[in-house]
């Protein structure tokens, strides 16, 4: 990213479904993606969504979603995980010394590993292209 790099203005004004006049007297402050999501963390990762299991938590076939690779997890994260050796994005799960992951769509069954389960780390923020 270039040092002169001030990123995206974030305006103050709220926006209706109609169009209304936005002058620069309006901008609030401007925001990087780059800095809100400390995206040159060497902690920080990106992935591209696939699938449909995720549809009621918002999260969408094509959206990007930015893990941060983390050991503190609790229950109702959303994570990616390795289980069984394949990577998924769920929902933790834990109630005592059991742990699962489910979908955020009714027509996914809970997963419950039944060799390995090791947490990648969690979900901290969804960029959507339109």
């Amino acid at each position: 990213m270039a040092k002169n790099f001030k990123g995206a203005p974030l305006f103050s004004t709220n926006i209706r479904a109609g169009f209304q006049v936005i002058t620069d007297d309006d901008i609030e402050k401007r925001i990087s993606f780059d800095k809100e999501f400390d995206l040159q963390s060497p902690s920080i990762f990106v992935f591209h969504v696939s699938g449909d299991s995720m549809i009621n938590m918002g999260i969408y076939e094509g959206d990007y979603v930015v893990i941060k690779k983390t050991d503190l997890i609790k229950d109702k994260d959303i994570v990616i995980a390795n289980v069984d050796g394949l990577y998924t994005l769920k929902i933790y799960r834990k109630k005592g010394n059991e742990v699962w992951l489910e979908a955020a769509n009714p027509e996914y069954k809970t997963i419950k590993p039944k060799m390995k389960l090791e947490i990648f780390g969690k979900a901290i923020g969804l960029v959507r292209n339109f």
